[in-house]
């Protein structure tokens, strides 16, 4: 109960602070909710918000445990990221973009959601760019990366199959190589960052797993990516 006093006494003198200086701030709020039965999340949860486009982490808030509900103050000028994140769960990013904010502004109801984990679950790593056709990352998948390597810190004990997709442009062998080498520079970023390499397979499918149909530029970006499957639980590889 103390943390829940200390954490709304915290806000209500960032507020004040800011509404007495010329800098004006948007107070966002909302619930964290487990994805499968719209409930709050029993387990210790961060909201952790970033300046974007370099992903800087900018703080760190807490839920209210009881209800799940979250705050947290933004100054104005920037574009922002924010996420939940909580052990055995997987979460979505939401952005905000509050560079025109020219008087304090409250944002509510904006409610993050946790994906409780599951074996062979697989999700698409959304903000995953590479340069044309090319194995070679650009520097706005950074902060995506970064997310997603506090998602595998925080779940120590999972094991993944990391997998590179792409459109149907090109020769499918081309495809391939290009699709594993891209999966195989993000394990290469993760490793790099301190996650072990055991716990990490890669794997290309190239054109053959299409999420979309490939007859429009907006199908083809999104057959390009990268997914993760969960293959372990449970930290079987030494």
């Amino acid at each position: 109960m103390k943390k829940i006093y200390l954490t709304i006494l915290i806000i209500l003198q960032t507020i004040l602070s800011f509404s007495q200086g010329s800098k004006p701030v948007v107070l966002i709020s909302g619930r964290v909710l487990n994805e499968r039965n719209m409930q709050p999340v029993d387990a210790d949860v961060r909201i952790i918000y970033e300046i974007l486009p370099e992903g800087k982490e900018a703080g760190i808030a807490r839920q209210n445990p009881l209800n799940g509900d979250y705050k947290i103050i933004l100054p104005y000028g920037k574009k922002y990221a924010y996420f939940a994140l909580a052990e055995g769960y997987y979460s979505v990013t939401r952005n905000l973009d509050v560079t025109k904010l020219t008087k304090y502004t409250e944002v509510d109801e904006q409610n993050l959601f946790l994906a409780p984990l599951k074996k062979d679950q697989v999700s698409t790593l959304n903000s995953i760019f590479f340069k044309g056709r090319t194995s070679e990352m650009l520097p706005e998948s950074y902060p995506e990366l970064n997310r997603f390597y506090k998602f595998l810190k925080t779940n120590k004990k999972i094991e993944i199959e990391l997998s590179g997709h792409t459109d149907n442009n090109g020769k499918a062998d081309d495809n391939m190589k290009i699709s594993k080498e891209r999966a195989q520079k993000v394990a290469d970023y993760l490793i790099k960052k301190g996650i072990k390499k055991q716990r990490i397979t890669v794997k290309g499918f190239g054109q053959t797993r299409p999420i979309t149909f490939n007859s429009d530029p907006e199908g083809k970006k999104r057959n390009n990516r990268i997914e993760f499957k969960i293959t372990s639980l449970t930290k079987t590889k030494k």
